[in-house]
């Protein structure tokens, strides 16, 4: 009896894993039967930065190891004829930004690059977008906020409430100007805010020659402001307010795609996870969904 128990569940949870293996297979994006052209969709989502972290410290970010993977994909494919960039992200590395779009810029001259806002497009997020080759924000973006930001926490007097006594040993004048441990002094401000500028006049720069914009124009509507989609396109920052349909039709007009587009994206999640975390939560979903049914329905006892 007992073997025939477990040759039963054995049987069951082969059936089972061969069940989501193919799920995954057939489901996989990008992948399958090529039987027209292509748009290939690209996201830029959460915080642009060098890494994501790792293990529990791991956070949403974009990268540009990740982003170049996936682009690398696209200009190989010979079925992508445009490139639609999904951008839903507030910024954050300037290294990371400039990186990104730089594999924009390059990209562009393969095949036709379409930056498409979401929610939120601003800072390095706007960085990215504005290397492309044609750029759409939803009539709800928030776009923008040409500037550059760097934060010293300061907390020397908390320390002095606490009765905590920092000893700093250090070789260089301003080795300690950014440990928290005491305020910022002027000389130490000065040569931070040399810095910020110096970013913040190559954000401006790399901005109007992206969007063909002169440089006094960008820098008069810089300083860290944000903009609704609408006032975006008056200024210039923007083509287009649309809509992700809007975005992708232009990206297939772009691609000299008639007719609807198909759409391919390159973006993976770990097979265990994608097995293992969406899958068994249908699985489990269909198994509780049959039991209940099966109580609430009359039948023989």
């Amino acid at each position: 009896m007992k073997r025939s128990l477990v040759i039963a569940a054995a049987v069951l949870i082969t059936l089972i894993v061969v069940s989501l293996l193919s799920a995954y297979v057939i489901s996989k994006p990008g992948d399958g039967i090529i039987t027209g052209d292509r748009v290939a969709v690209i996201k830029v989502s959460g915080v642009i930065s060098m890494d994501s972290g790792e293990g529990a410290f791991a956070y949403e970010a974009t990268t540009p190891e990740g982003f170049k993977a996936q682009l690398d994909r696209a200009l190989s494919d010979s079925s992508v004829k445009a490139i639609l960039i999904e951008i839903n992200s507030p910024g954050g590395s300037v290294v990371a930004s400039e990186a990104i779009a730089e594999a924009i810029k390059e990209a562009k001259q393969k095949k036709p690059v379409v930056a498409w806002l979401g929610e939120i497009a601003t800072s390095g997020g706007y960085y990215v977008a504005s290397a492309s080759s044609y750029i759409v924000a939803d009539p709800g973006t928030i776009t923008g906020s040409i500037g550059v930001i760097s934060v010293f926490p300061e907390y020397s007097r908390l320390l002095k409430k606490l009765g905590i006594n920092m000893t700093v040993i250090k070789a260089g004048e301003y080795k300690d100007f950014s440990t928290g441990y005491r305020p910022l002094t002027e000389e130490e401000r000065r040569m931070v805010e040399e810095i910020i500028y110096d970013f913040y006049e190559q954000f401006i720069a790399e901005v109007a020659q992206n969007r063909n914009l002169s440089v006094e124009h960008v820098r008069s509507i810089a300083e860290g402001r944000i903009y609704s989609a609408k006032r975006a396109r008056e200024l210039g920052l923007v083509d287009e307010v649309g809509t992700r349909r809007v975005a992708v039709r232009k990206a297939a007009e772009l691609g000299g795609i008639e007719g609807e587009p198909q759409l391919v994206t390159y973006e993976r999640k770990p097979l265990l996870k994608e097995l293992f975390g969406t899958g068994m939560e249908r699985l489990g979903y269909g198994f509780a969904r049959g039991l209940l049914e099966s109580r609430a329905q009359p039948g023989l006892r």
